[in-house]
């Protein structure tokens, strides 16, 4: 199959990066679908780790989430749920620690060119844009 194929040509070429550089993997929509299910989650899970995480790196809190889930979880309700349920978390830990910095990665961006543009194929709803834009705020995070 093309999708097999396609990622041991990647893991191929990724092979030869210098191992000391750590590899972020952020989901997105070739990854999952426009509308994941839990199948296509836990096949990314199992070739490139997990779909939503945190990390430190130079004193710099880094967010990594499953943006897809925000976009449509019709088919995977639960596990958005638990990203949810992780983030709050998360947030918590940022806005408790004060980080010198806090970044978010995902795939699909809150909005394109400002934040009361119109939902499109390439920016979340206005509803679930405000909510995250909001919380992260108040969680200190500006780089998203």
């Amino acid at each position: 199959e093309w999708r097999e194929a396609q990622i041991r040509d990647l893991k191929n070429v990724l092979k030869d990066l210098r191992s000391d550089i750590p590899l972020v993997f952020v989901s997105g929509n070739h990854d999952l679908g426009n509308m994941p299910t839990p199948e296509t989650i836990s096949n990314y899970c199992q070739q490139w780790g997990d779909d939503y995480f945190s990390f430190w790196a130079g004193g710099v809190f880094f967010l990594v989430l499953n943006s897809q889930l925000y976009f449509d979880a019709s088919q995977c309700s639960v596990l958005k749920v638990a990203q949810d349920a992780w983030l709050e978390q998360q947030l918590a830990v940022a806005e408790k620690k004060q980080c010198r910095h806090a970044v978010v990665f995902q795939h699909i961006p809150f909005f394109v060119h400002e934040p009361e543009e119109d939902h499109n194929y390439f920016n979340l709803e206005k509803a679930v844009r405000y909510e995250l834009m909001e919380k992260f705020c108040r969680a200190g995070i500006k780089t998203v």
